[in-house]
């Protein structure tokens, strides 16, 4: 029997006696783990990426797992290896083989690289048994085994130090200068999320807007995302008017500021990025039945593992009913996904994968700020939302959305040499959604809650991006000056397909918010869906982390990106190109570490938004065929700080300043770029393992956003609406010492007061919401267990939770989410 030590970038560090043979496993598992977590090009090209490092003269085992933090990797050590052995201090600047080599010198132990990227500390000139094989000490009864089988750490833990979302392949959050927040997959189970909302409330810069059963949307930093180009899946294109499925997501990245150096035409806040799981080196069962009070019950069922040495896979499958907090709003939910990854030599590595998802729930109309009748008092108007139950549904059961989703990508990764690596990826993604919903007619909305409904008829909407993106990655060396280089191109295809034709919206009859009636469907008809509007882009670029010394690097990055936009928008609804250009946008920044957890950071970068679309009640509709306004540029200013302050625990504070041309109305009733819109913010977080037994995500958010519109004094100097002030948010976990197994958590969430139009005449009242949970790991007939109940909005208050685009949208009632999970 040996001990294994095994550090992973969660922060744990792992003692367990073993078999041997277990050992043997348990390294190529970790191994496995490496590479599904390492930096794209990693496992040939992450060696020569140097890091600062100020590690003091302490025992060697300790050491090893210090230094697999700070570089990200894993490192496996024997702790009769390790066991009195006592590693020098390290200070400079070097690579992770450069550390492993000075801290075992005369120690008569070597670090061994696996094909996979995990670090096998062994004695000088031996290696480590094949894996499959046994020793002379390997067990003669399987009981003798403890396996420890491990699952990718971008899925484990409260927080990660790796992030892809930012940047052109995976990197340390350290190393970059502006704001990122990982949430992986450990979190969305432990929270029983079901959308995105769920998520982005850990996160104080992101704002929560979600409609009960539709496709939620966030915005973050006070700007809205952008559905066709805000929204990535493995970085590239995913069309955000579907939900998400989670079950087969590793991680989700919500990234701050411009990303147009990244990403090309995006809006300013900054992007949503999902990260996929993908397949394990042991073979790896979870199964979870799952339900709520709102009456959504299902099974999610996990697979990973081998095909053979050079084939794995990973599978995931839902089948469920899902029931909103309203009344009514439920329906089928059936999602099947799987990813394959081959390593045919120890240079490539290609993979395949996809999902589909199909969901079919009715559409509950939004209440906007324009639904009420203009001769409505703010009071009436306040009346009439805090006495409407959220949970009523006001719309009728013709008035459904059924959504069936397939997104699936090819990927490839090859080290060219031992420093450089391409890396290519194609998605393609094909959404059908036929909407027959309902919504409430402008200005309709009356005292006594009466309102017009009208019809909202689409059948056969297609959203089928693609999209692609191929880069190389590697390291120079100039004059003793370290260049780690990214450069490539990218190119997306986003055609949006709907009907211009037919009866889409005709009146429905009159019904009411308190006691709803039952409309018949109208005799609606729609004409032939057709390429409506396109989004079109090219995009070459390169981006340089220059190392000056051991403690300051520069980051010098540049996109050009061109892009057409073209539309049907005109009176032969002709497809016409009414927009096209091409534009440079840099990023810069500034990162120094005065010591080795410390990361001080400043940052520059413009960015470049799609025009928004002119409202049909502008004077300047339809004139020369435009339909949008040209793409707006934008700038971001950012400092900030990333340390961790605990082994496990990462804090991050920013001070931004973003700005933004305002698109607004003119006196004339022109709606055009006039004025700016800036926000200025400070942001606070802290997640991960502050002890062995309590884990916490925390943050708050303070935002200064101000309308400057020199033309309208009526709203110049305003806040933007729907844009809080301070927004707050707490999660704590406790495993408890009195139970074994047993593990309380709770979240307060606070969002404070918002305007629901920039003329600031309508606020919405600030709310808190208290979430109460438990989890509970038990054996029952020799299979491991484990117990989930979270009771969400515990205090069951009604609030506003969202108003983007206008709209006021109800946070649910209290609620329970229950599951009961095992892997196996």
């Amino acid at each position: 029997m040996i001990s294994i030590l095994v550090h992973s970038k969660k922060g744990s560090l792992i003692m367990k006696s073993v078999s041997t043979s277990a050992f043997v496993r348990s390294m190529a598992c970790a191994a496995w783990m490496a590479a599904l977590t390492l930096p794209s090009g990693a496992l040939a090209a992450q060696s020569p990426e140097t890091q600062p490092l100020e590690i003091a003269a302490q025992p060697l085992d300790t050491a090893l797992v210090r230094v697999g933090r700070r570089f990200g990797v894993t490192v496996i050590a024997s702790e009769t290896l390790t066991a009195g052995k006592d590693a020098p201090a390290l200070s400079g600047r070097m690579t992770v083989d450069q550390a492993l080599g000075r801290l075992l010198a005369g120690t008569g132990l070597v670090a061994r690289r696996s094909q996979s990227g995990v670090f096998v500390v062994t004695g000088g000139g031996t290696a480590a048994p094949a894996p499959g094989r046994g020793g002379d000490d390997a067990p003669k009864n399987t009981r003798d085994i403890e396996l420890i089988v491990v699952v990718g750490t971008r899925e484990s833990g409260y927080t990660s130090t790796v992030q892809s979302g930012g940047t052109f392949g995976e990197q340390s959050i350290f190393d970059t200068p502006f704001s990122v927040t990982v949430i992986p997959q450990e979190v969305l189970i432990d929270q029983q999320v079901r959308g995105l909302g769920d998520i982005a409330r850990n996160d104080p810069s992101t704002i929560v807007s979600t409609p009960p059963g539709f496709n939620d949307t966030v915005n973050i930093r006070g700007y809205n995302l952008n559905n066709s180009s805000s929204y990535r899946r493995e970085n590239l294109i995913f069309q955000n008017q579907v939900q998400s499925p989670f079950e087969n997501k590793a991680a989700v990245e919500i990234v701050k500021g411009p990303t147009s150096v990244r990403y090309g035409f995006t809006p300013p806040g900054g992007v949503v990025n999902y990260a996929l799981k993908r397949p394990t080196e042991e073979t790896y069962r979870f199964a979870q039945a799952f339900g709520d009070s709102n009456g959504s019950y299902g099974i999610h069922v996990d697979l990973g593992g081998k095909v053979n040495d050079e084939i794995g896979f990973r599978l995931n499958a839902v089948t469920a009913r899902e029931s909103a907090f309203v009344e009514g709003v439920d329906g089928p939910r059936h999602m099947f996904s799987a990813f394959f990854e081959w390593t045919p030599t120890e240079r490539l590595r290609i993979d395949l994968e996809g999902e589909y998802q199909y969901r079919e729930l009715e559409q509950q109309p939004a209440i906007t700020a324009n639904s009420f009748d203009p001769s409505l008092s703010p009071e009436q108007r306040r009346d009439l939302l805090e006495r409407f139950d959220p949970s009523t549904f006001i719309g009728q059961d013709w008035g459904t959305y059924p959504t069936s989703n397939f997104v699936g990508s090819f990927g490839v990764r090859y080290d060219l040499s031992d420093t450089w690596t391409f890396t290519g990826r194609i998605q393609k993604m094909r959404l059908v959604r036929d909407q027959q919903a309902v919504n409430i007619l402008e200005g309709s909305l009356q005292a006594d809650g009466s309102m017009d409904l009208r019809t909202f008829f689409d059948p056969s909407q297609v959203r089928d991006p693609l999209s692609a993106e191929a880069f190389v990655t590697g390291t120079l060396d100039t004059a003793g000056i370290t260049h780690d280089i990214a450069f490539g191109g990218a190119l997306s295809r986003n055609p949006l397909r709907f009907s211009l034709a037919g009866d889409c919206c005709l009146a429905a009859g009159t019904s009411n918010i308190f006691t709803p009636v039952d409309l018949p469907l109208p005799d609606v008809t729609a004409g032939p869906t057709v390429d409506a509007l396109y989004f079109n882009q090219e995009a070459i670029f390169i981006s340089d982390l220059i190392t000056l010394t051991d403690s300051l690097r520069i980051l010098a990055a540049a996109r050009w990106s061109r892009q057409e936009n073209r539309d049907r928008f005109n009176a032969d609804q002709t497809l016409e190109t009414t927009y096209e250009d091409s534009i440079i946008v840099p990023n810069f920044g500034i990162l120094y570490n005065p010591v080795e957890q410390v990361t001080l950071y400043a940052s520059y970068s413009q960015g470049i938004t799609t025009g928004v679309q002119i409202p049909g009640t502008a004077a300047n509709f339809g004139l020369d065929s435009d339909s949008f306004l040209d793409p707006a540029e934008t700038e971001q200013f950012e400092i900030g700080l990333k340390a961790e302050l605990f082994e496990g625990a990462i804090l991050t504070a920013a001070y931004f300043d973003i700005s933004q041309p305002l698109a607004t109305f003119d006196e004339n009733n022109v709606f055009d770029y006039i004025g700016d819109q800036d926000h200025r913010g400070v942001e606070v977080s802290l997640s991960g393992d502050l002890t062995d037994t309590l884990r916490i995500i925390a943050g708050g958010l303070y935002l200064d956003p101000v309308i400057r519109n020199p033309n309208n004094a009526a709203i110049d100097g305003n806040r933007p609406g729907g844009v809080p002030e301070h927004q707050y948010s707490l999660f704590v976990d406790y495993r408890t010492p009195f139970i074994e197994g047993l593990a309380l958590n709770g979240g307060v969430f606070y969002t404070g007061e918002r305007f629901a139009d920039e003329a600031n005449t309508f606020v919405v009242d600030d709310y808190v919401r208290i979430d109460l949970g438990l989890r509970y790991a038990f054996e029952a007939g020799g299979q491991r267990l484990t117990a989930r109940l979270n009771v969400r909005n515990v205090a069951d208050e009604n609030f506003i939770e969202g108003t983007a685009f206008g709209q006021f949208l109800f946070g649910s009632p209290r609620a329970a989410f229950f599951s009961l999970a095992t892997e196996f």
